[in-house]
């Protein structure tokens, strides 16, 4: 903070009290910091439960945020990451639940003090609210327990138990993905297109009628994907009236099931890529904006991670290029990101799909930056969207992003 500096009367300096200082004060102070009190957008950030990081060694630490990790004043609202469904229709967090420690000598719940960090964030920072997300990639039983009116009813009571438990502001689904398509690693059935938005809509009125006794209103949310198929399986129009926010991931365009590096989470198409397919978050908001959904229900996603690959050769700094391997298999973080610039990796900047990579040696990182989100802010802006989401708040503890996110956002 700048020094507040002050001239005081002539009578101060022979030790009299100055109540108020003269005329001639001289006053300096920074700018106050953006925050989600700066503009009228949602900016919501998804926290996983397992360990932080990006690599085997940090996954070995089990290093888990705490609540004073976490920079409130930048969120309004915070997905604890990932609630699972088990034995039809319980909820459950795996880290909170005893597993066994590494020699298997003693059961150890990984992550059992968090709920004790979400009741000090709570406090902390009134205006956030709390989560939790139910699903994620691979998380299987929605199919099954949407399939009939008992189950469906079973499972919402349990959401209900859950957020009063621990006074959550409301629930996230992040059913990937309903109907289809086929490579899904879960259970998937045609009857999901109509079980889908009944279990939204039977969830959304059990909100509400909890909130009518409470005297709250209960947020209820869905991750949807940028792909067109969906909206082929799915009547998001349907979706779209239960639901306070439909989040689009747009990210993971690219990855290791690519045949050559390009951007996961560009803002706009660039059509030199040989991967591109059309991909981006401009591509995936229009999906959704097209069909006719409501822009103030729709949250662009981003991602605080970045995509990498190994072997690339150097031919247009190793963007569309053939790889060897793929690096950082659970993704890179900001953090990590950050690092590999310092050690001399060169950033690059595509001025056509709005979005960064980093080329070193033979080793080419796709990533989110301050640059792309400025320019991702202000599409947000210029299309009315609800606001944007991340994931996740873990990989960028510093909580950089998103202080451009909501400096871009005002």
């Amino acid at each position: 903070m700048k020094k507040i500096l002050i001239a005081f009367a002539a009578a101060s300096l022979l030790g009299a009290c100055a109540s108020t200082p003269s005329k001639n004060t001289v006053v300096s102070v920074e700018p106050a910091i953006p925050t989600v009190k700066s503009h009228d957008k949602q900016v919501v950030a998804y926290i996983r439960t397992w360990p932080i990081g990006s690599t085997p060694k940090d996954m070995d630490m089990g290093r888990r945020w705490r609540a004073s990790d976490i920079q409130g004043n930048q969120l309004t609202t915070l997905n604890l990451s990932f609630g699972l469904i088990r034995n039809g229709t319980e909820v459950y967090i795996k880290d909170l639940e005893p597993q066994p420690n590494s020699d298997k000598t003693a059961t150890i719940a990984p992550f059992a003090n968090m709920w004790d960090e979400v009741a000090k964030l709570q406090s902390q920072y009134p205006h956030l609210k709390v989560n939790v997300s139910i699903g994620g990639w691979g998380a299987d039983g929605f199919s099954q327990m949407a399939r009939t009116p008992e189950t469906r009813k079973q499972f919402i009571a349990n959401v209900i138990k859950l957020i009063d438990e621990h006074k959550l502001a409301g629930i996230d689904y992040d059913w990937e993905y309903p109907v289809g398509p086929d490579w899904l690693p879960i259970a998937k059935d045609p009857s999901d297109k109509e079980n889908y938005p009944k279990l939204l809509e039977e969830t959304k009125a059990a909100l509400n009628q909890y909130g009518a006794k409470t005297g709250k209103q209960y947020q209820l949310s869905v991750a949807v994907p940028a792909a067109a198929w969906f909206l082929q399986n799915i009547d998001v129009i349907r979706v779209a009236k239960s639901v306070d926010y439909m989040k689009v991931m747009a990210y993971d365009f690219a990855g290791s099931w690519s045949k050559k590096t390009s951007h996961h989470t560009n803002l706009y198409q660039n059509k030199a890529d040989p991967e591109g397919g059309g991909w981006s978050a401009d591509q995936a908001m229009s999906l959704y904006l097209n069909a006719g959904v409501k822009p103030e229900k729709l949250l662009m996603g981003s991602a605080f991670y970045g995509r990498a690959w190994q072997g690339v050769a150097s031919t247009n700094n190793g963007l569309f290029n053939a790889y060897k391997k793929a690096a950082y298999d659970d993704g890179i973080t900001w953090q990590d990101i950050k690092a590999l610039k310092a050690k001399g990796a060169t950033r690059y900047w595509d001025p056509v799909a709005k979005a960064p990579w980093l080329f070193d040696g033979d080793l080419m990182v796709t990533y989110e930056d301050q640059e792309s989100l400025k320019y991702k802010a202000q599409y947000i802006k210029s299309k009315q969207l609800g606001g944007i989401m991340v994931w996740e708040y873990g990989h960028d503890m510093d909580s950089e992003l998103p202080r451009v996110i909501n400096q871009s956002l005002m």
